[in-house]
């Protein structure tokens, strides 16, 4: 990493799956490319990646060239609308799926050798508690939670924040309540979970913002687009413009990369 440039680094994830996640990583990096900054999506759903198939991309080359030695990582990223680059993971391979920590921290010092540098490195991590989740999530400035109006999305949203703070001593956390049919509804959801977390952790949250229920969502996953490119003034993709002017005022990162995987050495769970 340029000791004069630094990146942020914002990672998305879920305590369930189905939520938004992926849409919302990929929404997210888009609005913030679509401002002159240099993003890098990284599609860390190991193992099941989608975000090329929502944009109807397809890759010669994915993370398990990289793995394997075939390729270097600044080699297999994808030129995506807006300017953003990609890098696309790999899907229905178990031997990705079942990458430890000292694999992925391999994978990620190729990040020293991307040009441009990218201003934002955005990672669509899988949902749940795994390994691989927790890894990526650790090496983030930030953790974006998605979640949704349904107990079982808020149960594992609390699972997940619970397992970052207490086995990894993970601080800096950003709700997004995705798909709820009004904003102070959305506000209530986000309250409930915050006064969870506060009970029995004494961890207050963020709302970064909510994302209502729209129909315009839907037809540019049918038409493989991104949200900005069916409408810029659509409900959601103003509430997604809102979130990525909130997390772009973020401290910069200023560790190396090599300093940032370090990280992965830190809490109660560690590589086998």
């Amino acid at each position: 990493m340029d000791a004069k440039h630094t990146t942020r680094i914002i990672a998305v994830s879920s305590g369930k799956g189905g939520v938004g996640k992926t849409f919302l990583s990929l929404q997210l990096a888009a609005s913030l490319a679509s401002r002159g900054k240099q993003v890098v999506l990284f599609d860390g759903d190991l193992g099941l990646a989608n975000v090329h198939v929502l944009l109807g991309l397809k890759p010669e080359f994915d993370l398990a060239d990289v793995v394997a030695g075939r390729q270097a990582l600044r080699d297999i990223l994808l030129e995506g609308p807006r300017g953003l680059r990609i890098v696309p993971g790999a899907s229905g391979q178990r031997e990705i799926a079942e990458l430890d920590a000292v694999a992925i921290a391999g994978v990620l010092r190729g990040f020293d050798e991307v040009d441009p540098v990218p201003d934002y490195l955005i990672i669509d991590t899988g949902a749940g508690i795994g390994s691989q989740v927790t890894t990526l999530a650790r090496l983030a400035d930030v953790l974006v939670v998605v979640a949704q109006d349904e107990p079982a999305s808020l149960a594992d949203a609390y699972g997940l924040i619970k397992v970052m703070h207490l086995d990894f001593n993970f601080q800096k956390f950003e709700i997004v309540i995705n798909g709820g049919n009004n904003l102070r509804r959305s506000e209530t959801i986000f309250q409930r979970l915050d006064d969870v977390c506060r009970k029995f952790m004494g961890l207050p949250l963020e709302m970064a913002g909510a994302i209502p229920y729209d129909e315009t969502v839907a037809q540019a996953a049918r038409q493989r687009k991104l949200l900005m490119d069916v409408s810029e003034i659509c409900p959601a993709m103003t509430a997604i413009r809102q979130i990525s002017l909130r997390l772009e005022s973020l401290p910069l990162q200023s560790e190396s990369w090599d300093f940032l995987i370090d990280r992965l050495k830190l809490g109660k769970v560690t590589a086998s």
